[in-house]
């Protein structure tokens, strides 16, 4: 299977955890290959941090089954390469953020999306599957249980993609601005 993560290349975003994660998976005889579309942010720590996170991948010998494409991509780009995953993985660590636009894009992929059990991905809470931790062995027990239960076809596979769908017809972009539009007009 295909585990794909996107957004900024940031510490608190995890991807360090999730290359140790798919590590775990490998060792466990359950490997993933890993897609990891996290571009680089104008800031040192980013661009250390991608540094950081290629010898990562090197030290456990996932170069097989790791791409990291740290640029930055166009919508198009993104969500061709996220819909192309079996699952998108935003395995964020402890952040003061009350809201993440990137996980928006793994729902828009129409792909089934994982997230670490923070605050910041409440709002979509129905529509993602959430891990019961942030390190890395919680974040591959979730990614093996997640992929197992789509696999499956489980109800609680179902349940979150009927509400990811739900939540993609509600914050549409057409749908939005009907609504953005009765609101002026009424104003």
């Amino acid at each position: 299977p295909l585990v794909a993560s996107y957004g900024f290349c940031l510490p608190h975003k995890g991807i360090e955890e999730l290359v140790e994660a798919v590590a775990i998976l490998r060792d466990q005889g359950s490997p993933v290959r890993l897609l990891l579309i996290n571009a680089e942010y104008p800031v040192p720590v980013s661009a250390a941090l991608i540094k950081k996170i290629k010898c990562l991948i090197n030290e456990f010998g996932l170069e097989d089954l790791a791409e990291f494409n740290c640029q930055f991509l166009s919508d198009d780009e993104s969500l061709k390469l996220l819909s192309a995953a079996d699952l998108v993985v935003y395995p964020y660590q402890q952040t003061g953020e009350s809201a993440s636009g990137a996980v928006r894009y793994g729902l828009a992929s129409k792909r089934p999306v994982a997230v670490t059990p923070l605050s910041i991905f409440d709002d979509i809470s129905t529509a993602a599957f959430r891990f019961r931790g942030t390190a890395p062995a919680s974040i591959a027990s979730g990614i093996s249980e997640v992929l197992k239960s789509l696999s499956l076809n489980s109800q609680e596979a179902r349940d979150i993609q009927e509400s990811s769908n739900r939540w993609r017809e509600e914050f549409d972009y057409a749908a939005v601005g009907r609504r953005l539009y009765g609101i002026c007009s009424a104003l």
